[in-house]
Protein backbone atom coordinates (compact mmCIF):
# COMPACT_ATOMS: atom_id res chain seq x y z
CA UNK A 1 0.00 0.00 0.00
CA UNK A 2 1.43 3.45 -1.16
CA UNK A 3 0.90 6.08 1.96
CA UNK A 4 3.88 8.43 1.17
CA UNK A 5 5.25 10.03 -1.95
CA UNK A 6 8.08 12.68 -2.62
CA UNK A 7 7.69 14.59 -5.64
CA UNK A 8 11.21 16.39 -6.65
CA UNK A 9 10.92 19.53 -8.98
CA UNK A 10 6.92 21.09 -8.20
CA UNK A 11 7.30 22.32 -12.16
CA UNK A 12 4.03 21.97 -14.57
CA UNK A 13 4.30 18.01 -14.21
CA UNK A 14 5.54 17.38 -10.58
CA UNK A 15 3.13 20.17 -9.18
CA UNK A 16 0.45 18.44 -11.01
CA UNK A 17 1.14 14.86 -9.57
CA UNK A 18 1.32 16.72 -6.10
CA UNK A 19 -1.81 18.28 -6.26
CA UNK A 20 -3.60 15.24 -8.58
CA UNK A 21 -2.48 13.24 -5.33
CA UNK A 22 -3.99 15.75 -2.40
CA UNK A 23 -7.15 15.91 -4.69
CA UNK A 24 -7.68 12.42 -5.71
CA UNK A 25 -5.71 10.30 -3.12
CA UNK A 26 -5.33 9.69 0.92
CA UNK A 27 -1.44 9.60 -0.09
CA UNK A 28 0.93 11.98 2.19
CA UNK A 29 2.93 14.38 -0.35
CA UNK A 30 6.15 15.98 0.70
CA UNK A 31 7.85 18.35 -1.80
CA UNK A 32 11.41 19.47 -2.81
CA UNK A 33 12.32 21.97 -4.67
CA UNK A 34 15.71 24.00 -5.31
CA UNK A 35 13.31 27.34 -4.84
CA UNK A 36 11.70 28.22 -1.84
CA UNK A 37 9.03 30.59 -3.16
CA UNK A 38 7.42 27.73 -4.83
CA UNK A 39 8.01 25.41 -1.74
CA UNK A 40 6.28 27.88 0.07
CA UNK A 41 3.28 28.24 -2.04
CA UNK A 42 2.24 24.43 -2.26
CA UNK A 43 2.86 24.11 1.24
CA UNK A 44 -0.05 27.41 1.89
CA UNK A 45 -1.71 25.74 -0.59
CA UNK A 46 -2.09 22.31 1.22
CA UNK A 47 -0.98 20.73 -1.93
CA UNK A 48 1.96 19.52 0.60
CA UNK A 49 2.46 18.42 4.15
CA UNK A 50 6.65 18.78 3.87
CA UNK A 51 8.75 20.88 1.94
CA UNK A 52 12.52 20.66 1.39
CA UNK A 53 15.30 21.83 -0.45
CA UNK A 54 17.38 18.84 -0.83
CA UNK A 55 17.23 15.37 0.10
CA UNK A 56 20.11 14.49 2.47
CA UNK A 57 18.30 12.66 5.02
CA UNK A 58 16.87 9.15 5.27
CA UNK A 59 13.73 9.43 3.81
CA UNK A 60 10.54 7.13 4.47
CA UNK A 61 8.61 6.96 1.11
CA UNK A 62 6.86 4.87 -0.77
CA UNK A 63 7.22 6.10 -4.15
CA UNK A 64 9.96 8.79 -5.44
CA UNK A 65 8.75 11.13 -8.03
CA UNK A 66 11.54 12.91 -10.23
CA UNK A 67 10.46 15.35 -11.99
CA UNK A 68 13.64 17.53 -13.22
CA UNK A 69 14.87 17.78 -16.79
CA UNK A 70 15.60 14.54 -18.51
CA UNK A 71 19.88 15.61 -18.26
CA UNK A 72 19.36 15.26 -14.60
CA UNK A 73 17.22 12.79 -13.71
CA UNK A 74 19.68 10.06 -13.51
CA UNK A 75 21.98 12.41 -11.48
CA UNK A 76 18.85 12.94 -9.27
CA UNK A 77 18.28 9.43 -8.71
CA UNK A 78 22.12 8.35 -7.79
CA UNK A 79 21.79 11.12 -5.13
CA UNK A 80 18.89 10.73 -3.45
CA UNK A 81 18.04 6.49 -2.98
CA UNK A 82 20.66 5.80 -0.89
CA UNK A 83 18.36 7.80 1.45
CA UNK A 84 15.43 5.76 0.39
CA UNK A 85 14.13 2.43 1.98
CA UNK A 86 14.61 -0.73 0.58
CA UNK A 87 11.86 -1.43 -2.45
CA UNK A 88 11.32 1.92 -2.90
CA UNK A 89 9.22 2.94 -6.37
CA UNK A 90 11.43 5.52 -7.83
CA UNK A 91 9.96 7.17 -10.81
CA UNK A 92 10.67 9.73 -13.36
CA UNK A 93 8.57 11.88 -15.70
CA UNK A 94 11.25 12.45 -18.43
CA UNK A 95 10.13 12.61 -22.34
CA UNK A 96 12.38 9.93 -23.25
CA UNK A 97 13.27 6.49 -21.32
CA UNK A 98 16.38 4.82 -23.21
CA UNK A 99 18.98 6.71 -22.76
CA UNK A 100 17.17 7.71 -18.68
CA UNK A 101 16.62 4.29 -18.34
CA UNK A 102 20.16 2.41 -19.24
CA UNK A 103 21.97 5.08 -17.22
CA UNK A 104 20.44 4.11 -13.97
CA UNK A 105 20.35 0.82 -14.14
CA UNK A 106 24.28 0.60 -14.41
CA UNK A 107 24.04 1.75 -10.19
CA UNK A 108 20.44 1.30 -8.73
CA UNK A 109 20.56 -1.67 -6.68
CA UNK A 110 17.50 -4.67 -7.76
CA UNK A 111 15.88 -4.00 -4.17
CA UNK A 112 14.65 -0.69 -5.02
CA UNK A 113 12.04 -0.55 -8.26
CA UNK A 114 12.53 1.56 -10.91
CA UNK A 115 9.46 2.69 -13.07
CA UNK A 116 10.22 5.14 -16.16
CA UNK A 117 7.29 7.12 -16.53
CA UNK A 118 6.06 9.24 -18.67
CA UNK A 119 2.27 11.44 -18.72
CA UNK A 120 1.39 12.65 -22.23
CA UNK A 121 -0.35 15.69 -20.75
CA UNK A 122 1.16 19.41 -20.29
CA UNK A 123 1.57 22.45 -21.90
CA UNK A 124 3.65 25.39 -23.59
CA UNK A 125 3.84 26.65 -20.09
CA UNK A 126 6.30 25.96 -17.13
CA UNK A 127 6.33 26.27 -13.61
CA UNK A 128 4.57 25.27 -10.31
CA UNK A 129 1.73 28.15 -11.16
CA UNK A 130 0.28 26.21 -14.45
CA UNK A 131 -0.03 22.81 -12.41
CA UNK A 132 -3.37 21.65 -11.84
CA UNK A 133 -4.90 18.53 -10.56
CA UNK A 134 -6.83 17.75 -13.34
CA UNK A 135 -4.06 17.86 -16.14
CA UNK A 136 -3.41 14.19 -16.68
CA UNK A 137 -7.42 13.18 -16.44
CA UNK A 138 -8.20 11.18 -19.95
CA UNK A 139 -4.72 11.22 -20.53
CA UNK A 140 -2.04 8.29 -21.80
CA UNK A 141 0.64 7.73 -19.04
CA UNK A 142 3.91 4.94 -20.27
CA UNK A 143 5.36 3.30 -17.94
CA UNK A 144 8.18 1.30 -18.40
CA UNK A 145 9.23 -0.96 -16.03
CA UNK A 146 12.56 -1.67 -15.38
CA UNK A 147 13.62 -5.68 -15.33
CA UNK A 148 13.72 -6.05 -11.50
CA UNK A 149 9.88 -4.73 -11.30
CA UNK A 150 7.91 -7.35 -10.23
CA UNK A 151 4.23 -7.61 -11.51
CA UNK A 152 2.43 -7.09 -8.36
CA UNK A 153 4.86 -4.06 -7.91
CA UNK A 154 3.82 -2.13 -11.12
CA UNK A 155 0.24 -3.37 -10.27
CA UNK A 156 0.37 -1.60 -7.11
CA UNK A 157 2.00 1.62 -8.39
CA UNK A 158 -0.53 1.56 -11.41
CA UNK A 159 -3.93 0.87 -9.46
CA UNK A 160 -2.73 3.20 -6.30
CA UNK A 161 -1.91 6.33 -8.47
CA UNK A 162 -1.68 5.94 -12.30
CA UNK A 163 -5.64 5.39 -12.36
CA UNK A 164 -6.30 7.57 -8.91
CA UNK A 165 -5.23 10.63 -10.99
CA UNK A 166 -6.80 9.79 -14.00
CA UNK A 167 -4.69 8.59 -16.36
CA UNK A 168 -4.61 6.01 -18.86
CA UNK A 169 -1.69 4.06 -18.11
CA UNK A 170 0.32 2.06 -21.09
CA UNK A 171 3.37 -0.41 -20.62
CA UNK A 172 6.22 -0.26 -23.08
CA UNK A 173 9.40 -1.08 -23.43
CA UNK A 174 11.76 1.63 -23.61
CA UNK A 175 12.00 1.86 -27.68
CA UNK A 176 8.91 1.43 -28.40
CA UNK A 177 8.31 4.61 -26.06
CA UNK A 178 11.29 6.90 -27.49
CA UNK A 179 10.00 6.10 -30.99
CA UNK A 180 6.15 6.96 -30.62
CA UNK A 181 6.80 10.05 -28.74
CA UNK A 182 9.12 11.00 -31.56
CA UNK A 183 6.62 10.77 -34.29
CA UNK A 184 4.22 12.40 -32.14
CA UNK A 185 5.51 14.76 -30.17
CA UNK A 186 9.63 15.18 -30.64
CA UNK A 187 9.62 16.01 -33.97
CA UNK A 188 6.33 17.82 -34.35
CA UNK A 189 8.14 20.24 -31.67
CA UNK A 190 11.23 20.83 -33.79
CA UNK A 191 8.73 21.65 -37.33
CA UNK A 192 6.78 23.89 -34.66
CA UNK A 193 10.68 25.60 -33.75
CA UNK A 194 11.53 25.01 -37.04
CA UNK A 195 8.68 27.20 -38.62
CA UNK A 196 9.22 30.55 -36.53
CA UNK A 197 12.70 30.31 -37.43
CA UNK A 198 11.42 30.13 -40.76
CA UNK A 199 8.80 32.77 -40.84
CA UNK A 200 11.11 35.38 -39.18
CA UNK A 201 14.14 34.37 -41.73
CA UNK A 202 12.03 35.00 -44.76
CA UNK A 203 9.49 38.09 -44.01
CA UNK A 204 9.65 38.81 -40.38
CA UNK A 205 7.17 41.38 -41.08
CA UNK A 206 4.14 38.73 -41.51
CA UNK A 207 4.45 37.75 -38.19
CA UNK A 208 2.49 40.49 -37.40
CA UNK A 209 -0.22 39.04 -38.74
CA UNK A 210 -0.47 35.58 -38.06
CA UNK A 211 -3.44 34.25 -36.86
CA UNK A 212 -4.70 30.70 -35.91
CA UNK A 213 -3.71 28.44 -38.11
CA UNK A 214 0.22 29.86 -37.85
CA UNK A 215 -0.28 30.07 -33.86
CA UNK A 216 -1.29 26.81 -33.35
CA UNK A 217 1.01 25.65 -35.56
CA UNK A 218 4.46 27.21 -33.67
CA UNK A 219 2.32 27.09 -30.31
CA UNK A 220 4.90 24.64 -28.89
CA UNK A 221 7.64 26.61 -29.56
CA UNK A 222 7.12 28.85 -26.70
CA UNK A 223 8.18 25.97 -24.59
CA UNK A 224 11.48 25.74 -22.48
CA UNK A 225 14.64 25.73 -24.33
CA UNK A 226 16.10 23.93 -21.55
CA UNK A 227 14.23 21.10 -20.92
CA UNK A 228 13.79 20.29 -25.28
CA UNK A 229 17.44 20.66 -25.37
CA UNK A 230 17.88 17.78 -23.09
CA UNK A 231 14.60 15.72 -24.78
CA UNK A 232 16.28 16.53 -28.24
CA UNK A 233 19.81 15.02 -27.44
CA UNK A 234 18.82 12.27 -25.60
CA UNK A 235 16.62 10.79 -28.31
CA UNK A 236 18.87 11.87 -30.74
CA UNK A 237 19.48 8.51 -32.90
CA UNK A 238 15.39 8.04 -33.42
CA UNK A 239 14.98 11.81 -34.36
CA UNK A 240 17.83 11.54 -37.34
CA UNK A 241 16.13 8.96 -38.73
CA UNK A 242 12.53 10.31 -38.21
CA UNK A 243 13.99 13.60 -39.58
CA UNK A 244 15.46 12.31 -42.61
CA UNK A 245 12.29 10.75 -43.20
CA UNK A 246 10.15 13.55 -42.81
CA UNK A 247 12.86 15.15 -45.26
CA UNK A 248 12.20 12.76 -48.15
CA UNK A 249 8.37 13.09 -47.75
CA UNK A 250 9.24 16.94 -47.96
CA UNK A 251 11.01 16.26 -51.28
CA UNK A 252 8.68 14.00 -52.52
CA UNK A 253 6.09 16.63 -52.14
CA UNK A 254 8.71 19.53 -53.95
CA UNK A 255 8.95 16.99 -56.83
CA UNK A 256 5.32 16.78 -57.28
CA UNK A 257 4.53 20.22 -56.75
CA UNK A 258 7.15 21.12 -59.66
CA UNK A 259 5.34 18.45 -62.03
CA UNK A 260 2.12 20.60 -61.12
CA UNK A 261 0.91 16.78 -60.30
CA UNK A 262 -3.14 17.98 -58.97
CA UNK A 263 -4.14 14.34 -58.24
CA UNK A 264 -1.06 13.34 -55.80
CA UNK A 265 -1.78 17.04 -53.98
CA UNK A 266 -5.82 16.13 -53.66
CA UNK A 267 -4.24 12.69 -52.60
CA UNK A 268 -1.78 14.15 -50.26
CA UNK A 269 -4.14 16.80 -48.68
CA UNK A 270 -7.13 14.44 -48.27
CA UNK A 271 -5.13 11.66 -46.74
CA UNK A 272 -3.83 13.97 -44.03
CA UNK A 273 -7.20 15.17 -43.09
CA UNK A 274 -8.48 11.76 -42.50
CA UNK A 275 -5.58 10.76 -40.54
CA UNK A 276 -6.38 13.12 -38.37
CA UNK A 277 -10.03 12.87 -37.85
CA UNK A 278 -8.69 9.64 -36.07
CA UNK A 279 -6.87 11.89 -33.15
CA UNK A 280 -9.63 12.57 -30.67
CA UNK A 281 -10.21 16.03 -29.78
Amino acid sequence: MIEKVAVVGLGLIGGSIAKALRKYTDIDVIGVDVDTKTLDKALREGTISEAFREINFALEVDVLFICTPVGKIADNVKNIYPHLKKGCIITDVGSTKKVVMEEIEKFLPLDFYFIGGHPMAGTEKAGYDYSHPDLFVDSFYFLVPSDSVEEGILEIFVKEIIKKIGAKPVIVDYNEHDRIVGVISHVPHIISTTLSNFAHRECKDALKYAAGGFKDTTRIALSQTEMWKDIIFSNKEVLLELLKSYKDLIEDFIQHLEEEDEDFLVDFLNRAREYRKNIEV
